[in-house]
């Protein structure tokens, strides 16, 4: 857990995947293991063994998968384009693993219903760039909301 300049702790990360721009249900069909990705903002406050919830996000969209960061983020120039909409922009990468994927996502809506979640850049922002910073309260939420999928 870290705690922003002037502002509350992060306990975690929620990564962002639009369906629209990377096709991950193809991803991970082709028996990739996914290992990193791609982030535009905050590179520095990404830390090895941080916390992370990846959200799919549309009409049923939510989170589908949860992890810890393995390193920094650090760029990578262009990655592989065989699972992008278009041809993606140089970008920084964060490491990571994948510890659970949900069998179906833990809804978008589930989880904007709960009142801690009203102030989170998802719900606020939600076309904000990746990553979007989850307080402790919102990650303990969330993280109760998984640990109930069986």
């Amino acid at each position: 857990m870290r705690k922003r300049p002037g502002g509350e702790a992060t306990a975690g990360w929620l990564l962002t995947c639009n369906p629209k721009t990377f096709d991950l249900e193809s991803f991970r069909r082709s028996g990739r293991k996914l290992d990193s990705w791609r982030v535009s903002q905050l590179w520095g406050e990404l830390a090895t063994g941080d916390p992370f919830v990846l959200w799919l996000s549309g009409p049923r969209g939510g989170v589908v998968a949860c992890g810890s960061l393995t390193g920094p983020a650090r760029w990578e120039g262009t990655p592989n384009p065989a699972f992008w909409a278009e041809p993606p922009a140089p970008a920084h990468f964060v490491p990571l693993t994948v510890d659970r994927w949900l069998p179906t996502p833990l809804p978008a809506r589930t989880i904007r219903a709960v009142p801690a979640f009203a102030t989170a850049t998802i719900v606020t922002m939600p076309g904000g760039r990746n990553p979007h910073r989850l307080s402790v309260t919102q990650w303990d939420h969330l993280t109760s909301m998984i640990d109930a999928i069986d």
